[in-house]
This record gives C-alpha cells, structure tokens and sequence, in this order.
C-alpha cells in the first residue's frame, strides 16, 4: 500500500513542477530574435542569366531533341522504343556531339522537356551535360493541351 502512495506522490510532483515551469514560461518576456542565415547555391543562378547567356535543349514528346532554339537546325530524332540498343546508343552518342559542337563556349544549358516527353531523355540530357562539363537546369513546357483520359467527363 505504501508504493502506490509514493507513486501518486511523484506525479502530483511533476504536475506541480511542470505548472510552475509553465508559469515562468508565461510571465518571462521572450523577446530574443535570432536572425537565421538563409540558405544559398555555391554555384551560380542560372534564372538570373539573360536568354543570350543560356543555351537552350528542347525535349519534344515525338523523340526530337533540338540544340540551340526552337526551329533550330541541331536536331536529332531520338528512339522511342529501345528494343534495338545499338542504334539507341548511336543516337545518345549522336546528341552528344551535337550538343557539344552547337555549345563550345559550355555556357548554361536549359534543358526544356515537353510535359509528356520521355524522362529518359531528360536523364540522357543531364549525363550529356555532366561529361561535357556544363551547367544545367530543367523546365517543362506544354506546347498543346493534354488529351482528355479517356471515361472521363464528356
């Protein structure tokens, strides 16, 4: 009988602690401000470049990937069924000297991908970018509107 007396005893001792930790909590002016160092990139803002200063890639859902602007004369016509992957490792190797020869001066690439075009692509784009030594940074656009998925409203 005496151990649960003893028991009820330190509750009732941290309750009493705790109110009177919280009563100081209340009363006490908490005015410190502590101004935290926000984070920031050690490389540069690829955003804060003009458009002359980045070299843009766009991504086409139908396989073609073009190097410089949008009805640019780099363009290559990537697989989009990798069943044969020694023509799909011809085309990788393909893109990659195009990239590399239509952007010598290795400034920022911007790579842009149509909203449904393979992420392989993207992927292959970001590895080209990575051996040849060159920033990057990826956007996705829409050029159409998405077909409607098919039971739904209509």
């Amino acid at each position: 009988m005496q151990k649960n007396r003893s028991n009820g005893m330190i509750i009732r001792l941290v309750d009493v602690v705790l109110i009177v930790l919280f009563g100081f909590l209340m009363i006490s002016k908490i005015q410190q401000q502590v101004e935290i160092p926000l984070p920031h990139s050690k490389g540069e803002n690829l955003a804060a470049r003009t458009d002359k200063e980045v070299f843009d890639i766009f991504i086409r859902a139908d396989g073609r990937i073009q190097c410089g602007w949008l009805d640019s004369k780099y363009e290559v016509q990537m697989p989009l069924d990798n069943s044969d992957q020694s023509f799909a490792q011809a085309k990788y190797n393909e893109l990659k000297a195009l990239v590399a020869e239509s952007n010598p001066g290795k400034i920022p690439v911007a790579i842009q991908a149509e909203y449904n075009a393979p992420t392989q692509f993207t992927v292959d784009m970001l590895d080209i970018c990575k051996d040849l030594g060159m920033q990057k940074s990826i956007t996705c656009f829409q050029l159409t509107q998405p077909e409607p998925e098919p039971g739904g409203e209509g």
